[in-house]
Parts: structure tokens; sequence; C-alpha cells
């Protein structure tokens, strides 16, 4: 089907899992029982290194047999899940004709759900789709993701990468309904002993933000599809305009933000305790300063092109997180100077100086003296050689 060899009616499942071996193992019994054609389905799972549970379930012979062919990969922890499920994208080869996210804490209770994806994406002969299996938990949102091959090899990737934990789901969801390719299956998936907790959770008022604000990149990936699709004029055009029209509407629901709500949704749901939050961890500041990065770029986008009200949005996101940065705090100077709010601004600055004092007197001290060092230094090798 292409120069990848794609491999018609194959499935991938892709699961990255951690501490749980006796729900990974329903989630191998129900597979065995619902899997109508195993031969053409493969199971990667991405397993910590560190993970001595699941490793020694998997030494003891407790998780042989899924009823399709099972493929290990055990590796370092790594920042965000949807980093695990890369690798594993990557690693299987990218042959097979559809690839599915599951969890390690829900498994499928839909008899023949491999041939319903079969029979989905026949209605999409370019490869590109995304599905979503019923889950009772979210039913709002494509939990668990089905993507047609092409949709990932057009994007070469399955999640963009930005975030520790949530929110991959409805990134693509989001995409996959731009671009007129989001489709619904009338396959379950069942949660193993009730809706589980979210590891890696915490600063959600700052995940959530970040999410709206970063809509844009996700219309263009959702362009980005609808260019890779094998449809007449007619059909672009109308896909287009629902790309528009779907945007306008999804930037709509900024404005139903709430940092208070968000903070209930981590209480809620987070695995960590108030001390293992606050607790430094190296892999998940990583992710927040490249997310800071993130905004402040588009801060100093929209700073270009005279826009310091929607520059003020990505500053002000910027300080819902751990980090503070000296530019963004000199952006929103700038910007609350541009919209005419002058005492804020001083008072900003001040603010500003005091914590990361400039030193303006030393620093010029310095360079007249570097320059005066560098001069006399020239002057004493010039003398030197006409001497010689």
């Amino acid at each position: 089907m292409n120069e990848r060899k794609i491999n018609p009616g194959e499935i991938c499942l892709i699961l990255a899992t951690r501490g749980r071996p006796e729900s990974l193992a329903k989630v191998f019994a129900a597979l065995k029982e619902f899997t109508a054609q195993p031969e053409k389905v493969s199971l990667w799972l991405y397993v910590d290194e560190d993970d001595a549970l699941t490793r020694n379930a998997i030494a003891e012979g407790k998780l042989s047999d899924a009823g399709v062919q099972l493929h290990w990969y055990i590796s370092a922890q790594k920042a965000g899940l949807g980093e695990m499920q890369q690798t594993l994208w990557q690693s299987s080869g990218r042959t097979a004709e559809i690839f599915m996210v599951l969890g390690d804490d829900v498994r499928l209770h839909t008899r023949g759900w491999d041939n319903i994806l079969r029979q989905t994406i026949e209605r999409f002969p370019d490869g590109i789709f995304l599905g979503s299996p019923h889950d009772p938990t979210t039913a709002d949102t494509c939990t668990y993701p089905v993507f047609g091959w092409r949709w990932l090899e057009t994007l070469g990737q399955l999640f963009c990468g930005h975030f520790p934990y949530w929110y991959d789901d409805r990134w693509v969801h989001q995409i996959g309904d731009m671009a007129s390719r989001y489709v619904w299956l009338p396959i379950d998936i069942v949660p193993i002993g009730g809706k589980g907790r979210t590891r890696r959770m915490r600063d959600l008022p700052f995940w959530a933000r970040f999410f709206q604000l970063t809509l844009s990149e996700r219309k263009q990936t959702a362009r980005q599809l609808i260019d890779a699709m094998n449809i007449d004029t007619a059909t672009r055009a109308q896909v287009l305009a629902n790309l528009e029209k779907r945007a306008a509407e999804l930037e709509k629901e900024h404005d139903k933000f709430s940092d208070l709500y968000a903070v209930f949704q981590e209480e809620r749901f987070t695995l960590h305790t108030p001390e293992e939050r606050r607790a430094f961890n190296p892999r998940y500041f990583e992710k927040e300063a490249l997310a800071v990065a993130r905004l402040l770029e588009f801060a100093q986008q929209a700073i270009a092109e005279k826009k310091f009200e929607e520059a003020l949005k990505f500053v002000d996101a910027t300080l819902m997180s751990n980090i503070r940065v000296r530019q963004a705090q000199d952006m929103k100077v700038e910007c609350l100077r541009q919209l005419g709010r002058q005492s804020e601004a001083e008072k900003l600055a001040q603010q500003t100086v005091a914590t990361w004092p400039e030193m303006n007197f030393a620093r010029k001290t310095f360079r007249f003296l570097g320059m005066v060092a560098s001069d006399g230094k020239a002057m004493i090798l010039g003398f030197l050689k006409k001497t010689g």
C-alpha cells in the first residue's frame, strides 16, 4: 500500500504499563476472549526497567499469553506517557494498517473488536482517520485513540509530546474533529477496578491553560492531514470550511477556563500526595520548561505583530507554572506599557529588577576594563613584534 509495505488488516496495540501485573493479566484475558483474528494482532508493551513487579511477573511466566503476538520493550522511565507510546510505535516497524493505544487498567469488552476496526478503515482508503472506542469514564474524549496508518506516517508521531499526563487524547481528538476524520467506534472499553488515579499529575491549572492556548498547533496539524487526504476539490473545500468552523468554536471555549475547577480535578485524580507533587522531579521539570518556552515563543510572536492583549494571555499562563523567567516579566512590562497600563508596568518593572538585579554599574565597569585590557594587550603584542 506504500513504500513501508503496510500489511492490510494488521492491528498493532500499544500499551505502556507500570506496577500492575494483575490488572495486565486481565487485559490479556480479554484479548484472548474477544479478538476474532488474533494472528493479525500484535501487542507492544513498554515496561520501565525499574518496574520490579511487572518484570518479575514476566520472568515467572504470569504474562506470557495474550492470545496475540507479544512484544516487550524494557527501558528507562520517560518523562511522559506519550514518549513511551511513541517508542513502541517506532519499534513495531510501523507496518500495521491500524494502531490502537490501550491502558493497563482497562480491557476490551466487545467481541470481534478487531474486525470492527478493519471495517472502519475500509471507509478511509487513504489511511487517515482517528477512531474512538466508548470509554464510560470519559465518554466525550478519545481516551484510547485508534489511528489509521497514514495519519501517523503523515505526522510522524502518535502524540505531540508536550504533556507529562492527560491531554494527549484530547489533543488528537480535536485534530480529528477539525480534519473531519473523527469516528466513534461501537467498541466498549471497560475499566478494571473503577477509574484509577493519574501518575505524574501535578500543576493541572497550568497544563489545562497550556492546552487551550496551543489550539493553533492543532489547527495546523489538522490542515497537514487534510493536505494528505485523497479527496476531490469540492470535498476538500467542505473539510477546510469545517476546520475553520470547529476551530472558532473551540476558541470560544477558552472563556470557560477555571483554575479552581482544574485544582479540584487535580486533587480528585492525582496519584500523588501534596508532598510528592512539590518534590523536584527532573523529568517533569523538563516538560514544564519546554511548555513555558513554547508559550513565550507565542507571546514573542504576538508582540512582534503588536497584538499585546493576546501576548499577555501567553505570558500570564507561564505564571501558573512553577518556573519564573526574566524574559516573561520583561514581555509583560512591555505589553502593559503598550496597553496604557503604566502604573502596573512600572510596579512590575521594579519587582523584576529586585528579583533579577541587573548590576548595571558593575557591568559597565567590567566592560570598560575588558576593553582596556584587550586594547592594551594588542598594543603590547604590536610593540614586541616591532622591536623583535
